[in-house]
């Protein structure tokens, strides 16, 4: 049994139908992260505009959800859950999607949050679950502790969760096998979790697109296919 880590970015999902948000035709390239994505957006400012401001992170993200909920796990996703059968295997993912779950996948560890929970504005590491027949938020909807509800998402300028990171890098020093799928590697300190590989670790990239690995890096394998494609040839041989 050998202990398989993969780590998913956007690319992972694109299959099922969701957007990439970095790379060529990414959503970044058309919308601004800032405005609609980033700490300084919903927190910060001044206190008469904050209502539209907070407004527009929600008209970002209520549709993120929708399509999330209106689409399903691709191949990918269940070849990475059907090896659990013969190998351990954790998922490190920068998507906020449940794919991974839906394909089966029961080690999965979100980075950046999870787009289908709320969390809460004074405490944005507690979340809460949605209801998935009415998945929007609005202004005026509450979290437990009386503050506005947000989405259990990692803004631009907020720290990851530190037991979430020790868990990641626990299972990259662990690993037997390190597979990225789908990950420009450009979000940092996401990126940072390959300074982590041991040596002896055998690394793989999968991507159509050329992978810009992090300074101090050891090369990788790279295969330039879609995450289905390479998932394919490569778990073959697990």
């Amino acid at each position: 049994m050998k202990r398989l880590v993969f780590f998913t970015g956007a690319g992972m999902s694109a299959e099922s139908g969701l957007p990439t948000f970095r790379g060529r035709g990414g959503i970044w390239d058309e919308i601004d992260a800032r405005a609609v994505a980033s700490r300084e957006a919903w927190y910060c400012g001044r206190r008469h505009d904050a209502r539209l401001r907070r407004q527009r992170v929600l008209d970002f993200f209520n549709p993120i959800r929708r399509a999330i909920l209106s689409h399903e796990p691709n191949e990918g996703h269940r070849l990475i859950a059907a090896l659990e059968a013969r190998h351990e295997v954790t998922v490190i993912t920068q998507n906020g999607d449940d794919f991974h779950e839906r394909a089966g996948s029961t080690q999965v560890i979100h980075l950046h949050g999870e787009a289908l929970r709320n969390a809460s504005t004074l405490h944005p590491h507690e979340s809460y679950p949605i209801d998935p027949a009415h998945p929007d938020l609005h202004i005026g909807d509450k979290a437990p502790d009386g503050s506005q509800l947000r989405p259990y998402v990692v803004f631009f300028g907020e720290d990851l969760e530190m037991p979430l990171w020790r868990r990641a890098v626990n299972a990259i020093r662990n690993a037997d096998a390190l597979v990225v799928v789908g990950s420009t590697l450009l979000v940092h300190p996401a990126a940072d979790l390959l300074a982590y590989v041991r040596p002896d670790c055998p690394l793989w990239c999968i991507d159509p697109e050329e992978v810009t690995l992090p300074e101090g890096c050891r090369q990788a394998t790279c295969l330039h296919l879609c995450a289905t494609d390479g998932l394919r040839q490569l778990c073959k041989n697990w």
